[in-house]
């Protein structure tokens, strides 16, 4: 077997955890949570870029500005069938902005700015910088693993994929509190099997 193979069969789930990091900070409005690191906000800002088509037929949609991923073009363009493959994204706790994009094929965190560093002395910002590095890191990993778990679980086709539809294509507003309540048990119970799984090898 091609050892890229494996990579490139799973290069659709960096484009739909996008998708659904999309679609979750604008239904709550940029306040969303992740098992283990809490509530937070997270917001796309600057730009993002959306793909369909192969190497050769392939078409793309780069767009710009304060909020480009809330514009009638962004939404056009995931009705199209393009999917994003990269955008930028605010995330905010305990009143320290971290600013990053996130290259969906590549799975790979790009243009990292950290919080302004609380201590100048000594060697304590380098120890500050793969601090905050380490809890940004840590907030995508927690969000991810929230996505693989509903990803998985029959939550996605019977509640998460139909509330993005409507979201994509403008049907019936989805509503939030439902729909986080309905996320959050599915999220859960993904995880208790998981664990039952583990205990039982």
């Amino acid at each position: 077997m091609n050892l890229l193979e494996p990579i490139e069969t799973t290069r659709f789930l960096g484009r739909e955890f996008l998708v659904w990091l999309w679609f979750e900070s604008e239904l709550f409005e940029g306040q969303v949570s992740a098992h283990g690191v809490g509530d937070f906000e997270l917001f796309l800002e600057k730009q993002i870029i959306l793909e369909s088509g192969g190497q050769k037929d392939r078409e793309q949609s780069k767009l710009r500005g304060a909020n480009p991923a809330s514009t009638p073009e962004a939404r056009e363009a995931l009705r199209q069938g393009k999917t994003p493959t990269l955008a930028s994204f605010r995330l905010r706790r305990n009143e320290q902005d971290f600013s990053f994009a996130f290259h969906a094929d590549a799975f790979l965190l790009v243009g990292v700015k950290l919080p302004a560093l609380l201590d100048e002395k000594n060697d304590e910002p380098f120890y500050e910088r793969i601090s905050l590095m380490e809890d940004l890191e840590a907030h995508m990993e927690a969000l991810y693993g929230d996505f693989v778990l509903l990803r998985s679980s029959v939550a996605w086709e019977h509640i998460v994929l139909p509330a993005m539809l409507r979201w994509v294509h403008d049907r019936a507003p989805v509503d939030a509190t439902s729909y986080r309540k309905a996320r959050t048990e599915a999220i859960q119970q993904a995880r208790g099997k998981v664990g039952k799984k583990r205990r039982a090898a």
